[in-house]
């Protein structure tokens, strides 16, 4: 448990794939600062199962596309006992347009919580960081932003969400390179992992066979690729796609139209 006075924070885990994040760092060892928007009961549930199995969590509640919520979440951590040591960026707004049905507000949306929210973050974890190595100078901390194989291998569907994906993408190179003194960053774009709300079981598989490989990514992988980013001190601005080899012959319209 050697990790347990270091806490990570992961965007959108009270429910799905960041609370399986939050549950596998937790049994890891390390303290995870829980983040919802909406769903404080799951949240609230998700932080109780944590802290059931030896967990040091905190619960945190803000819509990623208001600034003063996200400075309220930086607040809370920089005063927090545990040491602020990573940012998995896991939360995303997911809403279809496409470039003429498209309009400012699904922009701002998008923009805000899959690019904005994540760029202050990465920049707040950053500051931290240069301000503990004033008593430590060996520390360093880290950031993984989910990002979406679609980046890979475009389609023109889902138009705004994977315009901010692809900044998305743009921010782990460029924070790689701006923060190399005291944070790596990294990405992980993963292709169909979880069924979607409204897919069926028999919709999921048939997308997944159509990859080159006939499968897609899966939690594990995703858990294991995010354990392999943790533990690789030389890697930063690095993205490892996971999506059974979806980019190199894309569809022409996305796999859940």
């Amino acid at each position: 448990m050697k990790h347990k006075n270091k806490t990570i924070l992961v965007t959108a885990s009270a429910k799905r794939l960041g609370k399986l994040i939050a549950t596998d760092l937790v049994k890891a060892g390390w303290g995870v600062a829980i983040h919802y928007n909406k769903s404080k009961q799951l949240g609230e549930e998700t932080a109780n199962e944590l802290l059931k199995i030896g967990g040091k969590v905190t619960l945190h509640q803000a819509d990623l596309s208001i600034t003063s919520d996200i400075e309220k979440i930086i607040k809370d951590l920089e005063e927090q006992d545990l040491i602020w040591a990573g940012l998995i960026n896991n939360a995303g707004y997911f809403k279809y347009d496409n470039g003429v049905s498209f309009d400012t507000i699904s922009l701002h949306n998008h923009m805000s919580v899959n690019f904005t929210a994540p760029t202050i973050l990465t920049q707040a974890l950053a500051k931290y960081t240069l301000n503990f190595q004033k008593k430590k100078k060996k520390t360093q901390g880290f950031v993984i932003n989910i990002i979406d194989a679609k980046v890979f291998g475009l389609n023109p569907d889902y138009y705004t969400y994977t315009l901010s994906k692809q900044a998305m993408y743009g921010l782990t190179k460029m924070s790689a390179l701006t923060y190399s003194s005291c944070l790596r960053v990294n990405g992980i774009a993963p292709g169909i992992t979880l069924l979607a709300p409204g897919q069926d079981e028999k919709e999921f598989i048939k997308s997944h066979k159509k990859n080159l490989l006939k499968s897609s990514s899966t939690v594990e992988e995703i858990l294991n690729t995010i354990k392999l980013i943790i533990h690789s001190k030389s890697m930063t601005g690095h993205v490892i796609l996971l999506d059974g080899g979806a980019h190199l012959a894309p569809p022409r319209r996305d796999v859940g139209l």
